[in-house]
């Protein structure tokens, strides 16, 4: 992988790493500077040329995963985390390249820093490249896999996905390793720079972005009130998961630390996210490649309700705008995949927030309830969305259904397909009503030993 210099910093480091002329090499147009699973003991920056790194699949295929051209770092990955390579990397041009080792490390005026200390800007800018890039190829694959349905039945797709999702499983599970990586690198960092910090790093962390817009707003009014503070700080401080406790114990020091405290959790939630959502891609990709097969790998005490709170975590962006109400009732533990109850709620709510922002909803809304009939396990999600048009609304569960009618796209397709093949396994069952201003979904799970 690769990642451009971003900013001041990486250019000085640059300036001192790169500028030795003994350690630069030439490669001509066509040669390979990494294969796939070796081992490198390099950072290089290009300095002219430019190279291409990509995959392969098991039909023989490529799969491209980056550029590099000129003042990009190559190498980032597997030299500091001393693993093996993911990509082959060749030259799509003659090109010139510097490099530094670990033995070339110095340190820098005033401090002792170690390598990968010194690179952390390089390193996160690397993680933030790869999400990206796998993004990207998760929407290329989505639109491969809506090709494929169209010309097979939907028994044979998980064969027909196996080689893509092969792929994307080994990507994404190096995304992760990386990024449980770089938070314990950065835990240390801050505990040696600035231990008062640390706790609040670890909060972010450990909690993610799990408040409401409207626990937000009461908590930012409080605080303002509590801690006599201004609507600015008060809101900095709102944001962040950090308890009250924990900030009446600087109190007096409040709104000298507010940036601080605010930064540094983050950088916790940051990694929290990436976590998460690596955890979910991996979901993704399996929920698809099982389409048809019989059962999953599942655990015993999956709690629904945790599950549908990962699912909203993972949806943060989406529900910016929209107002959660969240009624939850104590259920009883099931044996399930998680990952598999995060894929069901997350494609029903991001349905229901695709289907409000394209209609622009006045005052969108969404409720989520959960509760025990019989023994069975309920949910239900509603939205005041534009509703499902009637001539569609039997056929939501089918692949290649079209769902943009007059302009307005309502977020339905392969998604619900797989929803409808997951609850299938659990002897689960789905249904949906639906009118102007009031859609909603409810499935119901049998308690017990879901087995399927």
């Amino acid at each position: 992988m690769s990642t451009f210099i971003k900013n001041f910093h990486t250019q000085f480091l640059v300036d001192i790493y790169f500028s030795d002329p003994k350690r630069v090499i030439t490669l001509p147009e066509g040669e390979f500077l990494f294969k796939q699973d070796e081992f490198n003991d390099r950072l290089f920056l290009v300095k002219k040329g430019k190279l291409r790194g990509f995959g392969i699949n098991p039909d023989g295929s490529e799969v491209e995963f980056f550029i590099a051209t000129p003042y990009m770092f190559v190498g980032v990955n597997s030299f500091f985390s001393t693993s093996k390579t993911m990509t082959n990397t060749v030259t799509l041009e003659d090109s010139i390249l510097a490099y530094i080792g670990y033995k070339d490390a110095v340190y820098l005026a005033g401090g002792n820093a170690s390598l990968s200390e010194q690179f952390l800007p390089v390193i996160v800018n690397e993680l933030t490249y790869r999400q990206t890039r796998m993004m990207e190829i998760g929407a290329e694959t989505e639109k491969t896999l809506k090709k494929l349905i169209q010309s097979e039945k939907l028994a044979s797709l998980g064969q027909m996905a196996a080689g893509i999702a092969h792929e994307l499983n080994n990507a994404i599970a190096v995304l992760e390793k990386n990024t449980k990586w770089l938070g314990e690198r950065i835990a240390e960092i801050i505990d040696s720079h600035r231990p008062d910090m640390l706790r609040h790093f670890q909060t972010g962390l450990s909690e993610g972005r799990s408040l409401s817009n409207s626990e937000i707003r009461a908590r930012q009014k409080r605080y303002k009130s509590i801690f006599k503070l201004t609507d600015a700080h008060a809101e900095t401080l709102a944001n962040t998961s950090v308890s009250e406790s924990e900030l009446s114990k600087i109190k007096d020091r409040l709104k000298q630390l507010a940036p601080d405290i605010s930064a540094y959790w983050e950088i916790g939630a940051t990694i929290k996210d990436m976590l998460v959502a690596a955890q979910h891609a991996t979901y993704v990709v399996k929920s698809v490649k099982e389409l048809g097969v019989r059962r999953s790998q599942r655990a015993q005490h999956v709690d629904i309700n945790e599950t549908i709170k990962e699912a909203l975590t993972l949806l943060q962006s989406d529900l910016r705008k929209i107002h959660v109400d969240l009624h939850f009732s104590s259920l009883p533990p099931i044996i399930a995949n998680a990952g598999e109850m995060i894929q069901i709620w997350s494609n029903l709510i991001k349905n229901a927030c695709e289907s409000m922002i394209n209609a622009k909803t006045v005052d969108p809304q969404l409720e989520i309830t959960s509760g025990m009939e019989k023994n069975k396990i309920v949910v239900t999600v509603k939205d005041n969305g534009p509703g499902i048009p009637e001539h569609i609304k039997d056929k939501i569960f089918q692949p290649n259904v079209t769902t943009k009618i007059e302009g307005l796209s309502f977020g339905l397709g392969l998604g619900l397909t797989i929803v409808q093949r997951i609850l299938d396994g659990y002897g689960g069952k789905i249904s949906v009503e639906s009118e102007p201003g009031n859609t909603l979904f409810t499935i119901s799970i049998p308690k017990g030993d879901n087995n399927g």
